[in-house]
């Protein structure tokens, strides 16, 4: 049985909650409120771009001080977050969204793009272009949160990210991680096996190829300037403290005057 291709995000919707089982979602919310509360701390509304599955947007919802919409282009993570959230009955909008075409006729106090969603987009080109369509929604007081992993990230974790599993849906699936300096790229192919409920007649067979370009700071902070931004801070993994050019993980804070 050969594997079907698909897009990002299709089948691995079926898995993406164990694949990322280990992720402190509930921390890494905290951090993006300890940013919110550093800098702005009267922010009610949020917009999520690529939200995923949710988890961020519902421990931010739990602290019951910001209106959130959470969006995402894939319909299929949609769906795994909005059924968690039903059962959990979470006050938040969910919306089908393209980052890359925002069109959206309300602005936000905070827009957040994170789990390094930025380093799907692959070229700089591409990259002006969201940063243009995330102007769309922002208002003069409005703060731009998002995170990206560098070089050294990828160097270090490249063999870490091998996995594999199955999930209680009976989904089982292997994940290979390598990085290509010399492109900076760094590539997560997934093959995925739908079973049967015996657990071992396979009954589909799936891959998705995810493609991430590694960017560094200096090259994110001279193109968000030119761009007419403003860079309120950039910090390290999840930490109040200054990234620099050994960081992993940099998490940045733009604000951006729009009149």
């Amino acid at each position: 049985m050969s594997f079907k291709s698909k897009p990002n995000y299709t089948i691995l919707a079926s898995i993406y909650n164990e694949v990322m089982k280990d992720v402190d979602y509930e921390d890494w919310a905290d951090f993006i409120d300890a940013i919110i509360q550093e800098h702005y701390p009267e922010a009610e509304s949020i917009l999520e771009l690529a939200c995923g599955t949710g988890k961020v947007a519902m421990y931010l919802d739990e602290l019951e001080c910001y209106d959130i919409l959470a969006t995402d282009k894939s319909p299929e993570m949609l769906e795994q977050a909005k059924r968690i959230a039903e059962f959990r009955k979470m006050d938040i909008r969910w919306q089908e969204l393209d980052y890359m075409n925002i069109d959206l006729d309300d602005d936000f106090d905070i827009i957040l793009n994170l789990f390094d969603s930025l380093n799907y987009i692959l070229n700089i080109q591409d990259l002006k272009a969201f940063f243009e369509n995330v102007k769309k929604v922002m208002h003069d007081d409005s703060l731009f949160i998002f995170d990206f992993t560098t070089q050294k990230h990828s160097t270090e974790v490249e063999s870490l990210l091998n996995d594999e599993g199955i999930t209680p849906d009976d989904y089982r699936f292997t994940r290979k991680s390598y990085y290509i300096p010399t492109e900076k790229i760094h590539i997560n192919e997934f093959e995925i096996e739908k079973l049967d409920t015996d657990r071992v007649t396979v009954l589909e067979r799936f891959r998705e190829t995810h493609r991430q370009k590694i960017y560094e700071l200096n090259e994110i902070s001279e193109l968000v300037k030119s761009l007419d931004f403003h860079i309120v801070a950039a910090y390290e993994d999840f930490d109040l403290i200054d990234a620099n050019e050994n960081s992993e993980r940099i998490t940045m804070v733009l604000g951006c005057r729009k009149t």
